[in-house]
């Protein structure tokens, strides 16, 4: 899943994912269509930017798929509105290219060997 709010970023994301051999990319322009999937789905990895529409922030996004498991990486340039909580989280500063989107995705879903706190 892309949470995203620029359109044309999450198209250019999404086509990225597509073409690595991603399936169902699913995007979500806000807080709460991003809860509302998570709802129903468990996507395998999550690119989250941090400021969305209308002033929100993706933190209870962040919150959730923390409680839930599945991994993310922050791609915003708002570093500074990282949680205390997720400071310890990928997080890729804009512009990214899609081949360190697509590095940092697949180091997130890989698991943790053994040793890793």
């Amino acid at each position: 899943m892309i949470v995203e709010d620029d359109v044309i970023l999450g198209w250019a994301l999404e086509r990225a994912l597509y073409d690595a051999g991603f399936g169902a990319v699913k995007i979500a322009a806000s807080v709460g269509e991003a809860l509302k999937h998570l709802r129903y789905a468990h996507p395998d990895v999550v690119l989250l930017d941090l400021p969305l529409r209308d002033g929100q922030r993706s933190l209870p996004i962040a919150d959730a798929l923390d409680d839930a498991e599945i991994p993310f990486v922050f791609l915003t340039g708002y570093r500074e509105m990282v949680s205390q909580r997720h400071r310890r989280r990928p997080y890729l500063t804009k512009p990214a290219s899609a081949e360190e989107v697509l590095e940092a995705l697949t180091s997130a879903m890989a698991p943790a060997t053994a040793g890793d706190v």
